[in-house]
């Protein structure tokens, strides 16, 4: 039901039609992948009029990007809480023919909420005409309040480039700004920010006490199906970031962050259910592209004088 069909309660104030109309369209470009309209009204008031900047820059932030020609221009953000639905088991996996299988829905949920978040990062960011995003830092969360959602905030800096021309799509990168520094005196061009996530499931195997060593607690095995699960999550995972960067048209990827969880989980109904673990892999990183005509600064001699 959308608010201009809702009634109100006894002794709630109606709302004004005017209003009713504002909060649809701000309904509106949020399902669209949007950001509020009060947000991207006053970031428009600041490309056009300008004004004081906003950052989340530290003081060494801010002189690298004054030494770099880079003018801060607003803090960005990029936010979305996503609903996650109903993982269930696969045939195979109920049946013991599976001992790891990806769940997919937990993967899309987990993909889809950083690309909206991205999006709306890079949305907010063109609006001021930026030409990069640095310093992007990013946050997960879960609340009790929605169970079974997952939040993906990410927040940087804008910045445009002294002289330059204003681009329809901002570079985004999650370097530090010391980290884009040294690419940019390096001459590495970073074009874009690469990241994907897999949850995985993997099940105790049929024979989990057959084994004679898996019979006596007292030595030492490899849970040699967890183990596979976390190669199974990875890979998938890495090879997503090779065509990301691929589409990105990059010579490799920097500044990879890589993380995982796991967590014991039985997968299934009562009547027919499996135990094993479910494994969460992630991985984020910058694309960059090597420009061949850049020059190559000659390393200097530095001598410490503190010791």
């Amino acid at each position: 039901m959308s608010p201009k069909d809702r009634e109100p309660a006894a002794g709630e104030p109606r709302e004004e039609p005017a209003a009713l109309a504002e909060l649809e369209r701000e309904r509106e470009s949020i399902e669209a992948g949007g950001i509020p309209l009060k947000g991207l009204q006053r970031l428009r008031e600041l490309r056009e009029h300008g004004g004081s900047f906003t950052s989340d820059l530290s003081v060494n932030g801010f002189a690298l990007c004054h030494r770099l020609g880079l003018k801060p221009l607003s803090q960005v953000m990029g936010s979305s809480i996503y609903q996650v639905g109903y993982q269930g088991a696969t045939w195979p996996m109920m049946m013991g023919g599976s001992v790891l299988s990806e769940l997919s829905m937990l993967s899309e949920a987990w993909n889809e909420v950083r690309r909206r978040a991205f999006n709306r990062l890079e949305l907010e960011a063109r609006q001021v005409g930026a030409d990069a995003v640095v310093g992007v830092a990013l946050r997960t969360a879960a609340h009790d309040w929605a169970e079974g959602a997952i939040e993906y905030v990410v927040m940087g800096t804008a910045v445009k480039r002294a002289g330059a021309e204003s681009g329809e799509q901002p570079v985004m990168t999650e370097l530090s700004v010391s980290d884009y520094a040294k690419l940019v005196q390096a001459g590495v061009e970073p074009v874009g920010i690469v990241a994907w996530t897999s949850v995985f499931f993997a099940a105790y195997e049929n024979n989990w006490l057959m084994g004679s060593s898996r019979m006596n607690p007292v030595q030492n095995f490899e849970l040699r199906e967890f183990t596979a699960g976390v190669y199974g999550a990875r890979e998938q995972v890495m090879a997503r970031l090779g065509q990301q960067a691929q589409q990105h048209g990059a010579s490799g990827i920097v500044g990879v962050r890589i993380g995982h969880t796991i967590r014991r989980q039985d997968v299934g109904s009562a009547n027919r259910s499996r135990g094993g673990v479910v494994i969460t892999f992630d991985a984020i990183g910058t694309a960059v592209r090597e420009n061949a005509g850049s020059p190559q600064q000659a390393p200097k001699t530095i001598v410490d004088l503190t010791t």
